[in-house]
């Protein structure tokens, strides 16, 4: 069952990233460190996976962004032959997020400017840096 406030904080993580992630690995890696560290409320529940940790909540969350039409999902082929999955928010998706983040700010605070902080901080980081600081904020290794 999804959650209304985890849609909510997605959609506003997203709109806090420039509209834009690159990679399902590192959205998972980077919502688990915002939740475990961060204290931000997701209700996603995380376990051990191939690289640290993983939610099928997350991506079920995800697959009905993107059904949605909240966001567009768009497979990129890298030289190496591996897909990523890269997604932003459509023009839907970024009024959900305008709307969402004045409500937020109504209701906690604090909450929608410690979210989009954390997210600018976390874009900085190369995405083995934010395995690693998930895998260490949440406990979880790598399956493989």
């Amino acid at each position: 069952m999804i959650k209304a406030l985890d849609v909510a904080l997605l959609v506003t993580f997203f709109g806090s990233y420039n509209s834009s992630v690159k990679g399902r690995t590192r959205i998972q890696k980077d919502i688990c460190i915002l939740k475990h560290r961060d204290g931000v409320p997701f209700n996603f529940e995380f376990e051990s996976h191939y690289y640290g940790p993983y939610s099928n909540e997350l991506a079920d969350t995800i697959d009905t962004l993107v059904a949605s039409g909240i966001l567009e999902q768009n497979v990129m082929i890298l030289p190496s032959g591996v897909r990523r999955y890269d997604y932003n928010l459509t023009e839907e998706g970024n009024e959900m997020f305008r709307k969402t983040k004045i409500a937020l700010n109504k209701k906690f605070p604090r909450l929608s400017d410690n979210l989009k902080k954390q997210a600018k901080e976390l874009r900085k980081l190369s995405l083995p840096d934010v395995i690693s600081l998930a895998k260490k904020c949440s406990g979880m290794q790598s399956t493989i």
